[in-house]
C-alpha cells in the first residue's frame, strides 16, 4: 500500500515538473517575438495590420495623382515597393476636375489624393489629418511654417486637411550670354521687381544677330502679394480697390513696355505665350526668366543646346511686402474621408514627408518643405547632367520662404488675369483693365451661381 502511494505521488511530481518546464519554454519563445515585432514596426504600433506571426499584413493603398503612370512609378511606386513592402500602392490618374468626376462615377475613391484643399472640398474628400499626425508622431515643426499655416488657414475650421509634400521652388534663371553680349553685370540675389525691370532695359535688343528680350512677366508674382480677386466673406469681386492687384498690373505693364522685350507674335499667340509660360527650349530668348525652378530642364538645355545659365533669387516686391516666393501648394497630400485604410494611407504620406525620401527628391532637383540645415546639400546630384550643378548659385532657389496664401472664396477665378494680360498687350491702361476684370468676374460668378 505504501509503495503504491509513493509511486502515485512520484508520478504527480514528475507531471508537475514537465508542465512547469513546458510553460517556461513557451514564455521564453514569446519574448523574442514581441521584441522582434517592436523592432520592425514603424513609429506607431498597428496590431490590426499584423498577422499571427507579427508581420505586417499586405494592404493596398490607392493614390490619385495628375501625373503619368511613368512619373508616378518613378516618384512614388518604386520607393514604396522598396521601403514599405507591405503596401501595394495603386495608381489612379485624374488630371482636372472633369477626369476626377469620371473616376468617381466609376465608384473609385482614392485613399490618398495629391492636389489642393479646394479640390478636396469640391469632391467631399475632406478629412482632418491631425488625428493621424498625432498618432504617427509627425513633427510639423520640421516643415516650413508658412506652408503648414497656409494649409491650416485653408482648412477653414482650424483643423489640418492636407500636408505639404513638395515646395514649388521659384528662381530667376538668367542667360549669361545675353549679359555678356551687352556688357552688363549679371543679376544678383535679393533684387526687387523694380530693380529687375530696370536691369531688363539694359539687355533688351539685338546683339550679333541674336534678339534678346529683357525679362519674362511671370504671372505667379501675383501670388507673392497674398491677395484675392474675390472677397471670401462676401463672395463679391475684390478688384477695383485692390492695391496689390494694381501693383502687379502696373509692373506687368512696365515689363510689356520695355523696348524690344516682346516677341514678334500676333496678339492671341503673344497673350498665350506671356501668360501660360514657355518651355526650356525658348528661354534662350530671355535674359531673365523668373519662374518655377526647373533644374532638370535647365541642365538639359545647357548640355544639349548650349544654354549658359545661372540663377538669382526670384524678385521680391520690397517696401511693405515681405520677401517671399509664390506659394501654390498644388501638390499637397491628404488621406481622403472615404479611405478604408486611413492608417496605411497615412503611413505612405509620412514616408513621403520623411527626411530619407525628401533627400532623394532634392537630389533629383526638387524643392522640399523640410527646413533642416543641410537638406539641400545634395541638390541635383541625381540629375542626368549633375556635373552642371556644381558651379550654380543653388542657394538662390532656397533663399526665401513661400508667401502666405489667404483663404479664398469658392468663386475665386484667376483666369481673368489672362484677360488682363491681353488688354495690357493691346495697350489698355490699368484702370480700364481693372474695370474689365471686375465685369468679367461678376459675370462668371453669376453664371456659377445660376448652376448651383
Amino acid at each position: 500500500m505504501k509503495k503504491r502511494c509513493l509511486s502515485f505521488i512520484l508520478m504527480i511530481v514528475v507531471a508537475l515538473i514537465v508542465v512547469g518546464c513546458s510553460s517556461n519554454n513557451n514564455n521564453d519563445n514569446a519574448k523574442p517575438n514581441a521584441n522582434n515585432n517592436s523592432a520592425n514596426n514603424n513609429v506607431v504600433e498597428n496590431d490590426g495590420n499584423q498577422n499571427d506571426s507579427g508581420e505586417k499584413e499586405q494592404v493596398t493603398v490607392s493614390m490619385m495623382v495628375h501625373w503619368s503612370e511613368k512619373d508616378f512609378e518613378k516618384t512614388f511606386g518604386q520607393h514604396v515597393k522598396k521601403d514599405l513592402p507591405h503596401i501595394n500602392l495603386e495608381y489612379i490618374q485624374a488630371n482636372g476636375e472633369e477626369e476626377i468626376e469620371q473616376v468617381f462615377a466609376k465608384g473609385i475613391t482614392p485613399d490618398i489624393h495629391m492636389g489642393s484643399i479646394s479640390t478636396a472640398e469640391k469632391f467631399d474628400l475632406i478629412r482632418d489629418q491631425m488625428p493621424l499626425v498625432e498618432e504617427y508622431g509627425l513633427d510639423l515643426d520640421l516643415y516650413e511654417e508658412s506652408m503648414v499655416n497656409t494649409l491650416k488657414d485653408q482648412s477653414r475650421e482650424g483643423e489640418l486637411n492636407a500636408l505639404p509634400f513638395i515646395k514649388q521652388g521659384y528662381v530667376m534663371t538668367y542667360n549669361k550670354d545675353a549679359f555678356d553680349a551687352f556688357g552688363v553685370p549679371y543679376p544678383e540675389d535679393n533684387m526687387t521687381w523694380d530693380e529687375a525691370i530696370e536691369l531688363a532695359k539694359k539687355v533688351s535688343g539685338e546683339r550679333d544677330g541674336q534678339q534678346y528680350h529683357g525679362i519674362y512677366p511671370d504671372r505667379h508674382a501675383f501670388l507673392q502679394l497674398s491677395t484675392t480677386l474675390v472677397d471670401p466673406e462676401t463672395d463679391e469681386p475684390n478688384i477695383l480697390d485692390n492695391q496689390e492687384l494694381r501693383l502687379f498690373l502696373e509692373r506687368t505693364e512696365a515689363i510689356f513696355n520695355i523696348p524690344g522685350n516682346l516677341p514678334d507674335m500676333d496678339i492671341d499667340e503673344l497673350t498665350d505665350y506671356m501668360y501660360n509660360g514657355i518651355g526650356t527650349d525658348t528661354i534662350f530668348d530671355f535674359a531673365m526668366y523668373p519662374s518655377r525652378a526647373n533644374a532638370n530642364g535647365h541642365t538639359w538645355a545647357t548640355a544639349e543646346g548650349g544654354l549658359s545659365f545661372d540663377w538669382a533669387s526670384y524678385p521680391v516686391w520690397g517696401g511693405e511686402y515681405p520677401d517671399t516666393t509664390p506659394n501654390e501648394l498644388l501638390n499637397a497630400l491628404y488621406v481622403t474621408k472615404q479611405s478604408e485604410n486611413p492608417e496605411a494611407a497615412f503611413e505612405v504620406i509620412a514616408y513621403f514627408m520623411s527626411e530619407e525620401y525628401q533627400k532623394w527628391a532634392v537630389a533629383t532637383g526638387s524643392s522640399t518643405p523640410l527646413v533642416q540645415e543641410g537638406i539641400y546639400d545634395d541638390f541635383g546630384t541625381e540629375l542626368e547632367h549633375a556635373d552642371l550643378m556644381e558651379d550654380k548659385n543653388k542657394e538662390a532657389l532656397f533663399l526665401y520662404e513661400s508667401a502666405p496664401t489667404p483663404v479664398k472664396s469658392k468663386y475665386e477665378r484667376t483666369s481673368v488675369l489672362e484677360t488682363a494680360y491681353r488688354l495690357l498687350l493691346e495697350g489698355e491702361d490699368v484702370n480700364t483693365v481693372l474695370r474689365t476684370m471686375d465685369e468679367e468676374l461678376r459675370g462668371i460668378i453669376e453664371e456659377i451661381k445660376g448652376k448651383e
